[in-house]
Protein backbone atom coordinates (compact mmCIF):
# COMPACT_ATOMS: atom_id res chain seq x y z
CA UNK A 1 0.00 0.00 0.00
CA UNK A 2 1.27 3.31 -1.12
CA UNK A 3 3.02 5.33 1.66
CA UNK A 4 2.08 3.22 4.30
CA UNK A 5 5.24 1.71 6.21
CA UNK A 6 5.75 -0.63 9.72
CA UNK A 7 7.83 0.23 12.61
CA UNK A 8 9.98 -2.66 12.32
CA UNK A 9 9.03 -3.46 15.56
CA UNK A 10 5.37 -2.50 15.38
CA UNK A 11 2.61 -4.80 14.83
CA UNK A 12 -0.92 -3.59 13.59
CA UNK A 13 -3.89 -5.75 14.88
CA UNK A 14 -7.37 -6.62 13.56
CA UNK A 15 -9.96 -7.09 15.89
CA UNK A 16 -12.51 -8.64 13.89
CA UNK A 17 -16.49 -10.24 15.41
CA UNK A 18 -20.23 -9.98 14.67
CA UNK A 19 -22.30 -7.83 16.61
CA UNK A 20 -22.82 -8.89 20.31
CA UNK A 21 -19.41 -11.17 20.53
CA UNK A 22 -17.99 -8.90 22.64
CA UNK A 23 -14.70 -7.67 20.81
CA UNK A 24 -15.26 -3.90 21.84
CA UNK A 25 -15.09 -5.00 25.72
CA UNK A 26 -11.99 -7.18 25.03
CA UNK A 27 -10.57 -4.12 23.04
CA UNK A 28 -10.91 -1.90 25.55
CA UNK A 29 -9.29 -4.26 28.48
CA UNK A 30 -6.32 -4.79 26.35
CA UNK A 31 -5.85 -1.28 25.55
CA UNK A 32 -6.02 -0.44 29.34
CA UNK A 33 -3.76 -3.13 30.13
CA UNK A 34 -0.71 -2.94 27.66
CA UNK A 35 0.48 0.50 27.22
CA UNK A 36 2.50 -0.39 23.82
CA UNK A 37 -1.46 -1.19 22.48
CA UNK A 38 -3.23 1.95 20.61
CA UNK A 39 -6.39 1.84 19.60
CA UNK A 40 -6.82 2.93 16.12
CA UNK A 41 -10.73 5.60 16.44
CA UNK A 42 -12.35 4.83 13.53
CA UNK A 43 -14.37 7.81 11.61
CA UNK A 44 -18.48 6.50 10.88
CA UNK A 45 -21.50 8.55 9.97
CA UNK A 46 -23.54 6.33 11.91
CA UNK A 47 -25.68 8.50 14.93
CA UNK A 48 -24.09 8.90 17.86
CA UNK A 49 -25.51 7.24 20.99
CA UNK A 50 -25.79 9.07 24.19
CA UNK A 51 -23.04 7.07 26.04
CA UNK A 52 -20.48 7.58 23.06
CA UNK A 53 -18.01 10.72 22.82
CA UNK A 54 -16.70 11.69 19.50
CA UNK A 55 -12.94 11.24 19.30
CA UNK A 56 -12.58 8.67 22.11
CA UNK A 57 -15.75 6.11 20.34
CA UNK A 58 -15.80 7.34 17.10
CA UNK A 59 -15.05 10.21 14.65
CA UNK A 60 -18.80 11.05 13.93
CA UNK A 61 -18.94 12.79 10.74
CA UNK A 62 -21.50 13.84 7.89
CA UNK A 63 -21.79 11.58 4.71
CA UNK A 64 -20.58 14.20 2.77
CA UNK A 65 -17.46 14.54 4.41
CA UNK A 66 -16.79 10.80 4.51
CA UNK A 67 -17.59 10.82 0.73
CA UNK A 68 -14.83 13.46 0.21
CA UNK A 69 -11.92 11.40 2.59
CA UNK A 70 -13.02 8.22 0.57
CA UNK A 71 -11.48 10.38 -2.58
CA UNK A 72 -8.68 11.73 -1.26
CA UNK A 73 -7.86 7.87 -0.24
CA UNK A 74 -7.90 8.90 3.46
CA UNK A 75 -8.54 5.78 4.46
CA UNK A 76 -6.34 2.15 5.08
CA UNK A 77 -10.37 0.62 4.55
CA UNK A 78 -13.62 1.80 4.55
CA UNK A 79 -17.21 0.02 4.36
CA UNK A 80 -20.64 0.55 4.49
CA UNK A 81 -22.66 -1.23 7.79
CA UNK A 82 -26.44 -1.26 8.14
CA UNK A 83 -26.42 1.92 5.57
CA UNK A 84 -23.65 3.60 7.46
CA UNK A 85 -19.72 4.55 6.61
CA UNK A 86 -17.17 3.10 8.74
CA UNK A 87 -13.51 3.55 7.78
CA UNK A 88 -10.25 3.55 9.29
CA UNK A 89 -7.68 6.32 9.02
CA UNK A 90 -4.39 5.81 6.98
CA UNK A 91 -2.71 8.73 8.21
CA UNK A 92 -3.29 8.05 11.92
CA UNK A 93 -2.85 4.41 12.21
CA UNK A 94 0.73 5.06 10.34
CA UNK A 95 2.06 7.83 12.75
CA UNK A 96 1.12 5.05 15.47
CA UNK A 97 3.19 2.45 14.12
CA UNK A 98 6.02 5.00 12.84
CA UNK A 99 6.10 5.63 16.91
CA UNK A 100 6.84 2.02 17.78
CA UNK A 101 3.50 1.07 19.24
CA UNK A 102 1.33 -1.47 18.16
CA UNK A 103 -2.26 -0.47 16.64
CA UNK A 104 -5.33 -2.42 16.75
CA UNK A 105 -8.32 -1.96 14.32
CA UNK A 106 -11.94 -2.81 15.68
CA UNK A 107 -13.48 -3.55 12.26
CA UNK A 108 -15.79 -5.93 10.43
CA UNK A 109 -15.12 -9.06 8.32
CA UNK A 110 -15.07 -6.97 5.38
CA UNK A 111 -12.36 -4.47 6.46
CA UNK A 112 -10.56 -7.45 7.85
CA UNK A 113 -10.43 -9.13 4.29
CA UNK A 114 -9.53 -6.03 2.47
CA UNK A 115 -6.41 -5.20 4.97
CA UNK A 116 -5.24 -8.62 4.79
CA UNK A 117 -5.18 -8.23 1.14
CA UNK A 118 -3.23 -4.94 1.00
CA UNK A 119 -1.16 -5.27 4.36
CA UNK A 120 0.15 -9.34 4.60
CA UNK A 121 2.06 -7.92 7.57
CA UNK A 122 -1.43 -7.19 9.96
CA UNK A 123 -2.38 -9.90 12.31
CA UNK A 124 -5.88 -10.82 12.07
CA UNK A 125 -8.06 -12.13 15.30
CA UNK A 126 -11.20 -13.02 14.93
CA UNK A 127 -13.86 -13.18 18.22
CA UNK A 128 -16.35 -16.37 17.75
CA UNK A 129 -19.32 -16.25 20.29
CA UNK A 130 -20.11 -20.10 22.11
CA UNK A 131 -23.06 -20.01 20.22
CA UNK A 132 -25.59 -18.57 17.68
CA UNK A 133 -28.08 -18.52 20.82
CA UNK A 134 -25.85 -16.82 23.20
CA UNK A 135 -25.00 -14.21 20.06
CA UNK A 136 -29.15 -13.67 19.62
CA UNK A 137 -29.67 -12.99 23.54
CA UNK A 138 -26.42 -10.95 24.23
CA UNK A 139 -27.56 -8.60 21.74
CA UNK A 140 -31.32 -8.40 23.36
CA UNK A 141 -29.71 -7.95 26.41
CA UNK A 142 -27.92 -4.98 24.45
CA UNK A 143 -30.86 -3.08 24.87
CA UNK A 144 -29.44 -0.90 21.55
CA UNK A 145 -31.84 -1.96 18.56
CA UNK A 146 -35.16 -2.98 18.45
CA UNK A 147 -36.37 -6.47 17.72
CA UNK A 148 -36.24 -5.94 13.94
CA UNK A 149 -32.47 -4.95 13.75
CA UNK A 150 -31.87 -7.45 16.27
CA UNK A 151 -32.82 -9.88 13.50
CA UNK A 152 -30.94 -7.98 10.94
CA UNK A 153 -27.82 -8.19 13.04
CA UNK A 154 -27.99 -12.13 13.58
CA UNK A 155 -28.84 -12.75 9.91
CA UNK A 156 -25.61 -10.40 8.73
CA UNK A 157 -23.82 -12.31 11.81
CA UNK A 158 -24.46 -16.18 10.62
CA UNK A 159 -22.69 -15.11 7.05
CA UNK A 160 -20.29 -13.03 8.93
CA UNK A 161 -18.92 -15.99 10.69
CA UNK A 162 -18.07 -17.70 7.72
CA UNK A 163 -15.23 -15.33 7.64
CA UNK A 164 -13.53 -16.35 10.98
CA UNK A 165 -11.91 -19.06 9.06
CA UNK A 166 -9.28 -16.21 7.33
CA UNK A 167 -8.11 -14.98 10.40
CA UNK A 168 -4.82 -15.93 11.48
CA UNK A 169 -5.99 -16.17 15.39
CA UNK A 170 -9.61 -17.68 16.72
CA UNK A 171 -11.00 -16.42 20.10
CA UNK A 172 -14.04 -17.95 21.52
CA UNK A 173 -15.47 -15.45 23.98
CA UNK A 174 -17.85 -17.96 26.43
CA UNK A 175 -16.52 -16.42 29.64
CA UNK A 176 -14.95 -12.81 29.73
CA UNK A 177 -12.30 -13.62 31.71
CA UNK A 178 -11.04 -16.76 29.92
CA UNK A 179 -11.09 -15.08 26.62
CA UNK A 180 -9.40 -11.94 28.16
CA UNK A 181 -6.42 -14.16 29.32
CA UNK A 182 -6.00 -16.29 25.85
CA UNK A 183 -6.15 -12.30 24.11
CA UNK A 184 -3.64 -11.16 26.69
CA UNK A 185 -1.35 -13.88 26.34
CA UNK A 186 -1.45 -14.22 22.46
CA UNK A 187 -0.88 -10.47 21.70
CA UNK A 188 2.43 -10.46 24.47
CA UNK A 189 3.95 -13.96 22.86
CA UNK A 190 3.03 -11.84 19.19
CA UNK A 191 4.95 -8.94 20.19
CA UNK A 192 7.81 -10.74 22.22
CA UNK A 193 8.28 -13.12 18.95
CA UNK A 194 8.57 -9.10 16.28
CA UNK A 195 10.77 -7.90 18.44
CA UNK A 196 12.92 -11.06 19.16
CA UNK A 197 12.63 -12.03 15.48
CA UNK A 198 13.83 -8.23 14.38
CA UNK A 199 16.31 -8.01 16.76
CA UNK A 200 18.14 -12.00 15.77
CA UNK A 201 17.87 -10.62 12.28
CA UNK A 202 19.92 -7.39 12.45
CA UNK A 203 22.35 -9.46 14.38
CA UNK A 204 22.92 -11.86 11.52
CA UNK A 205 23.10 -9.46 9.05
CA UNK A 206 25.42 -7.24 11.41
CA UNK A 207 27.82 -10.14 11.04
CA UNK A 208 27.33 -11.12 7.30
Amino acid sequence: MDNFNFNKNANLYIISAPSGAGKTSLVQSLCSYFDFIVPSISYTTRKKRDSEVHGEDYFFISEDEFVSKIKQNYFLEYQNVYGNYYGTSKTETSRILDEGNDVILEIDYKGMMQIKRSLPKALSIYILPPSIQSLRDRLRARGQDDQDVVEKRMESSLNELRYSKFADYVIVNDKFDDAQKELFNLVLTLKINSVFNNQWIEKIRDNI
